[in-house]
């Protein structure tokens, strides 16, 4: 038995792919991005596409860590100073 929503899945996906290369093809005309492109580092990471992939998923996973590393240390300092604050005694 073939399904009635078939062709009104084949039309949503043609639509969605659509969508989607024109958000691709926006993202490539943006002037920063092809700034970018035309760097010798864009070059380079262009010409090694795994090199690419292992520096932005080293990138995503660090993320995480510096992140909560870096709240940590606003969060310390801001302790630090409300102590410093509420414990000092002015003789």
């Amino acid at each position: 038995m073939v399904k009635e929503e078939s062709p009104s899945i084949s039309k949503d996906l043609q639509e969605l792919q659509r969508k989607l290369s024109l958000l691709i093809e926006s993202f490539k005309n943006n002037s920063k991005v092809v700034a970018f492109m035309k760097s010798p580092v864009a070059q380079y990471l262009d010409r090694h596409p795994f090199l690419a992939l292992t520096l932005l998923v080293f990138l995503v996973m660090s993320a995480l860590p510096v992140g909560f590393f870096l709240f940590f240390v606003v969060l310390t300092f801001l302790a630090a100073l409300v102590g410093v604050i509420l414990l000092e005694d002015p003789h």
